[in-house]
């Protein structure tokens, strides 16, 4: 287990996943895959898509692309998969909800001076519809998709980009939160002084538990209660539950 950066400082920005993490997913992503299968020709309840559902969930947390490039193993059908995916999540922007408190969380950072960012596997086009129908278009310092060079997570180049972008003194000074332990890996590698798992996405607890962290708690909600707790020394495997 790798010790903490020494946490001499106050947390300078929080890193946020976006759907499962700030917004409540509902069978979204779910339904969005499905459409994606049926796209490449992978067929509702058939023994390819239950196998395609067991990769789809394993990867949870990276690129959409990435993902469906691995199940299905054609670029060119992986890419109209894509379309399909974002189809689908696009078709379902109106109905999305926020977790429970995500809201009040973001106002209360914003009060104390403290930046956020937001990282997701979405492509950049289906995360401005999400922000713009949360109303949360100008609540980020930064909003970064895999797209370009930038690798998505488990790699830490959204995370790295962010904390360069907005000038950020220490990674030791950064919190990431997320629900997926591709999200809680991208935070480790990233040297997050905070790696923050929720329950409130569709991880088991036994992934988010596998995955290195400093703490893993209900919801987004809980994270005001981390932040103002006094920091020491730790292992990234500590749980508050």
């Amino acid at each position: 287990m790798s010790p903490l950066p020494k946490p001499d400082a106050a947390v300078q920005l929080v890193v946020f996943d976006l759907m499962g993490t700030l917004i409540t997913d509902d069978g979204v992503v779910h339904r969005a895959y499905d459409q994606a299968l049926a796209q490449a020709g992978i067929a509702p309840g058939s023994d390819a898509a239950a196998a395609a559902r067991a990769t789809i969930d394993a990867l949870r947390g990276r690129p959409t692309l990435v993902v469906l490039t691995e199940v299905i193993g054609d670029t060119v059908m992986a890419e109209e998969a894509t379309w399909a995916f974002d189809d689908s999540i696009l078709d379902s922007v109106s109905n999305l909800v926020e977790v429970p408190g995500a809201g009040r969380v973001l106002r209360d950072l914003h009060n104390n001076e403290i930046l956020t960012a937001v990282t997701t596997s979405f492509t950049p086009e289906v995360r401005k519809a999400v922000l713009a129908h949360m109303g949360w278009t100008a609540s980020f310092a930064a909003t970064l998709s895999a797209h370009g060079v930038r690798r998505g997570h488990p790699a830490p180049d959204l995370l790295l980009h962010a904390i360069l972008d907005l000038r950020i003194d220490s990674v030791a000074q950064v919190a990431i939160v997320g629900d997926s332990a591709t999200d809680l890996e991208a935070g480790n590698r990233a040297g997050a002084g905070l790696v923050v798992g929720v329950r409130s996405g569709g991880a088991t607890e036994s992934d988010l538990l596998s995955a290195p962290h400093t703490h893993l708690v209900d919801s987004v909600a809980d994270l005001p209660a981390i932040l103002q707790a006094p920091r020491t020394d730790g292992q990234r495997r500590t749980s508050d539950r």
